[in-house]
């Protein structure tokens, strides 16, 4: 008997509104060689008896009496998995008909590849908005000294988690997903597949909204630590003020926005000299991060010329229409309160 080739794991708790449409875009994939563990971790409204209602030899049901948790119910979830590959979905999102197949593609293509996203549509409502980010592996992992950059329910692994050695870490509550990416890019490559591939559901009761303080404080550990696995060099002072790129803080001060350059440019020097990353790559990330940041300040023009007196700024040529949004949005921002 041939392995199955993928098994989803999707976690449901209290999602009545929205697990019926997430299963159907599950089990209506072109591609249909897997297994769907859904885990029902305590749910009190009326998610189990929508998951029953589906009658499908590929789904495998769990229905925990007690609420355990998401990092225990994923971990549970790949306990189970006996797929080559692992794709996560949430109760509350959509997979477009070809996400399986597009995924499966293209960790067919190389062994070395040990994850693949996509970009996405957000959807609030009926509206939705395009999600993009970088594609190649070097600048993903880049990004990810900055920020997760990569949405959990689009993901598809490589199935590594067999020993236990790997799993979602119970002591990044609500990181659990960033700490796991971090991890992850030690052992093999990344791929963000430029097309959406899935609809992800923004809205007040996700974690995000509900836990922000204690999600930044994970966040910052994570940097902290993925920085010194990568082996740049900094001070407490730099360390600081990357946390301010990351969390994407307000610039108020032309001094700040010097401190944002200087650590900046470090990062691009010791990445030159320790070759961490490609260069083209790594330098593609570090612009559009010091990009970001003279956009997000109360300085107007000063920010505007800052960008670009840096030399940070001439490893990427803005477009003009790239270059008109930035200018509005520094002459817009220089007149907000807070």
């Amino acid at each position: 008997m041939s392995q199955t080739k993928i098994s989803v794991i999707l976690p449901v708790f209290n999602s009545r509104d929205y697990v019926r449409e997430a299963i159907e875009s599950v089990l209506n994939q072109s591609y249909s060689d897997f297994e769907l563990i859904i885990i029902n971790d305590g749910s009190t409204d009326s998610s189990s008896a929508i998951i029953e209602s589906f009658n499908d030899k590929r789904i495998i049901y769990i229905n925990n009496s007690k609420n355990s948790g998401l990092i225990s119910t994923l971990n549970e979830g790949l306990k189970l998995a006996k797929g080559k590959y692992i794709a996560r979905m949430d109760a509350d999102d959509i997979c477009l008909p070809d996400r399986f197949k597009r995924q499966v593609d293209a960790l067919d293509k190389s062994d070395d590849i040990i994850l693949v996203s996509s970009d996405y549509y957000e959807m609030k409502g009926s509206d939705l908005k395009l999600s993009t980010g970088f594609s190649g592996s070097d600048e993903i992992k880049s990004t990810l000294l900055f920020a997760p950059c990569i949405a959990h329910p689009t993901v598809m692994m490589r199935h590594v988690f067999s020993d236990g050695t790997l799993r979602y870490n119970p002591e990044f509550k609500h990181t659990e997903d960033y700490k796991l990416w971090t991890e992850l890019s030690f052992k093999g490559e990344f791929v963000n597949l430029n097309i959406p591939l899935l609809k992800y559901r923004s809205h007040g009761d996700q974690i995000s909204a509900q836990f922000s303080s204690l999600q930044r404080m994970n966040s910052e550990k994570i940097r902290q630590s993925y920085l010194e696995q990568r082996g740049f060099v900094f001070s407490e002072q730099e360390l600081e003020i990357h946390h301010v790129i990351a969390n994407n803080s307000f610039i108020r001060s032309i001094e700040q926005l010097n401190r944002i350059e200087a650590w900046l440019n470090s990062l691009m020097m010791q990445n030159r000299s320790k070759k961490m990353f490609s260069e083209k790559s790594f330098e593609t990330v570090i612009q559009k991060f010091w990009l970001d940041s003279c956009g997000f300040t109360s300085l107007g023009l000063l920010a505007y010329r800052s960008y670009f007196a840096s030399q940070i700024s001439n490893n990427v040529a803005l477009t003009f229409k790239e270059r008109s949004a930035f200018f509005i949005k520094c002459l817009i921002r220089r007149f907000r309160q807070k």
